[in-house]
């Protein structure tokens, strides 16, 4: 070689394989030897093959980005002082492994610039650092970024950086598309979020791109350090995480937080995710996060809950709702379409903290077959909206809270719901309850305002053993809190005077497991049948419910056309009052029924008009009933006698109104 240019010029390019100076040329890569001979003045050459020996050391090597470094980089004056570094040259690129500090002056890495070269670390002296796009990418040895002083990032910046194993960002301005993409070591990425980058909507301008980290890699831990005032809050953008590996999502410190449409959609990965200080979910968002173990949305400022925001999640075994009057809710957030082996039921609870009103809104938790306990904790006053929780086919347990309505289909086809304790409830809407097949326990509320529909409880308490095959034994119970009017339970009314209508179409027909009826409280009630417009009684309000052993008439002052019809195990029905109206075919088909009544009552016309066997609760009556049996005019005399206040009264019935009072 000739000339010192020369020499300077080959020490350069083979700097990463000199050893205290001196050049070994055996050890020089083949295009690093080529390139620099072809630029050479003169040529000696004593082999035409020389031999190559590749470097074998992992050694980095250590070099500092300045403006003078011009045999290594190019430079574009940004401002005045500040540089932004275009690209790098051939001899950088020679380099093995390098770790390189980045001097005060340089504020911005050009797009492309370290493409694919073999950066090892990289350090920042500048504090608020721009990267634009691809600066990085397909840095295959990448292992350490100062991420803290970045403060905006271009798409694909760090691009299949695949050593890249933690990223801790600022966040100021992180706009870029797929920054990280193809980084499949990353298991611990960490964002800084405060006043000075945060975004209020996903449109912002200072928003996350999209596709931030592609589907395949490890699972990582997701943290947001948060540092907002009251009046902020950071959003989590439409589709920034949908990728399906983040595992686990914290906000350490203050702020609140919105996540957007599909935000972490399909996130299969998705264990644990920190609530506590969201107060906006998208439509979807959290969709098919079937990992999810816990669902706690019981932060008291929660605004928007979107539709399907939890749907498929079917591992969340236990999810909580805090209501506000402020929170909207949108159709099915928790729907689960199967329980299967992969899935979980679940427990729901809701802490009702609502001063106002409010409405669980339409298809809630429509068709939900994992939903399995449901509980209303606190006083807030609620409304289900329709089909709320229709065809929830496995819910067993109900507590509905202070539940003043239910709507259409609110819970119909809950086949498995044990009870319904619905005392506080003054509204039912058409087919309420309906096919609740295995309701043992029916509570309910009857008001002067009161409201029930047709059908609200038809088909239910049908099923008449459960799944182990034992007897469904079912009680229903009637506080009437009514003061003003009478409750015409299967007809519709306006009271005289008061302007008031009453609703009450409801029939309890065909109820197979309805073993008792009992009444509490003053008010009064009405059995109604309802006919149809060709006169045929539609609704009969205890129509062949045949396992009917009890039923509590102290309230009842009229009952209607079969109202009892077939209900062939009544064998006692006690009517204190004297002058209850009784309809014709009221007690049809209860074949072995006695009536209890008081002397010259009603209920005693009825008995003897209807030959049925009589018991005066007043004493010293006797009636015979008389049926024929065969087919002739052979038949049988049934006598009922009473003597005096023994025998057939209770003991302990002060009053004489068929119950026991002590």
């Amino acid at each position: 070689l000739k000339g010192q240019g020369n020499m300077k010029k080959l020490k350069r390019t083979a700097a990463g394989l000199l050893l205290a100076g001196v050049m070994c040329v055996q050890a020089l890569p083949m295009t690093a030897w080529a390139v620099d001979m072809a630029n050479s003045e003169a040529v000696v050459a004593t082999d035409t093959t020389p031999t190559i020996v590749e470097a074998t050391t992992s050694t980095a090597t250590d070099v500092r980005c300045d403006i003078d470094q011009t045999d290594y980089f190019t430079f574009k004056e940004k401002d005045s002082g500040v540089y932004e570094v275009t690209g790098t040259t051939e001899a950088f690129r020679q380099l093995g492994n390098v770790n390189i500090t980045f001097a005060e002056s340089i504020k911005s890495i050009g797009k492309e610039a370290f493409k694919g070269t073999n950066l090892k670390s990289v350090e920042f002296e500048n504090d608020e650092m721009y990267i634009n796009p691809e600066a990085f990418c397909d840095c295959a040895k990448l292992t350490k970024v100062s991420f803290d002083k970045i403060v905006a990032v271009g798409d694909m910046a760090f691009q299949n950086c695949e050593r890249l194993t933690a990223v801790n960002l600022t966040n100021k301005k992180l706009r870029g598309d797929g920054i990280f993409a193809g980084c499949d070591a990353i298991e611990d990425v960490v964002f800084s979020v405060n006043d000075y980058n945060y975004h209020s909507d996903s449109t912002s301008s200072d928003g996350f791109g999209s596709g931030i980290f592609t589907p395949t890699g490890t699972p990582y831990k997701l943290t947001f350090q948060m540092n907002l005032s009251t009046n902020n809050c950071f959003t989590i953008p439409t589709n920034s995480f949908n990728d399906g590996r983040v595992k686990e999502v914290c906000f350490d410190g203050i702020g609140k937080v919105a996540v957007e449409n599909s935000a972490f959609r399909n996130n299969v990965q998705l264990k644990s995710f920190d609530f506590s200080n969201v107060i906006y979910i998208g439509v979807a968002a959290f969709f098919g996060c079937s990992n999810l173990q816990e669902i706690n949305l019981s932060n008291k400022s929660m605004q928007v809950i979107g539709d399907s925001a939890f749907a498929g999640c079917g591992n969340a075994n236990n999810i909580q709702l805090s209501l506000n009057d402020n929170l909207q809710i949108g159709k099915n957030p928790f729907y689960s379409a199967s329980a299967t082996s992969n899935n979980k039921p679940y427990n729901l609870t809701i802490y009702a903290n609502n001063e106002n009103t409010y409405e669980i809104p339409e298809s809630f938790n429509f068709g939900n077959k994992l939903l399995t306990n449901y509980e209303v904790i606190g006083n807030g006053e609620l409304y289900y909206g329709e089909r709320s929780f229709s065809n929830c086919k496995n819910l067993k347990t109900a507590k509905f809270g202070n539940a003043l309505g239910f709507s259409d289909g609110s819970f119909s086809f809950c086949k498995n719901l044990e009870a319904a304790n619905l005392i506080s409830a003054h509204f039912f809407g058409n087919d309420a309850f309906s096919f609740c097949g295995k309701l043992s326990s029916l509570k309910l509320g009857v008001y002067d305002e009161s409201q029930w529909n047709e059908g609200a409880f038809d088909f239910s308490m049908t099923e008449i053993v459960d799944a182990n095959g034992d007897a469904i034994s079912g009680t229903m119970e009637l506080y009437m809190n009514n003061e003003k009017n009478v409750f015409p339970l299967g007809g519709t009314h306006n009271i005289s005077g008061g302007g008031i209508p009453i609703f009450a179409e409801m029939s309890f027909g065909n109820m197979s497991n309805l073993t008792s009826v009992k009444t509490y409280g003053n008010g009064k009630l009405e059995l109604y049948s309802v006919s149809d417009n060709t006169g045929f009684v539609t609704r009969n309000q205890f129509f062949n419910c045949k396992n009917l052993k009890s039923f509590d008439f102290s309230n009842v002052t009229y009952i209607g056309e079969e109202s009892f019809y077939n209900c062939e195990s009544l064998t006692e029905a006690k009517i204190s009052n004297s002058d209850v109206p009784i309809a014709e075919g009221a007690f049809d088909l209860c074949k072995n029924l006695t009536l209890y009544g008081y002397t010259d009552s009603t209920t005693e016309k009825y008995a003897n008009d209807n030959n049925i066997p009589f018991v005066a609760l007043d004493g010293g009556k006797t009636t015979t009933a008389t049926s024929t049996t065969g087919q002739g005019s052979s038949t049988t005399t049934t006598t009922v006698t009473t003597q005096g206040s023994s025998g057939t009264i209770l003991l302990g019935d002060i009053t004489l109104d068929g119950r026991v009072d002590i």
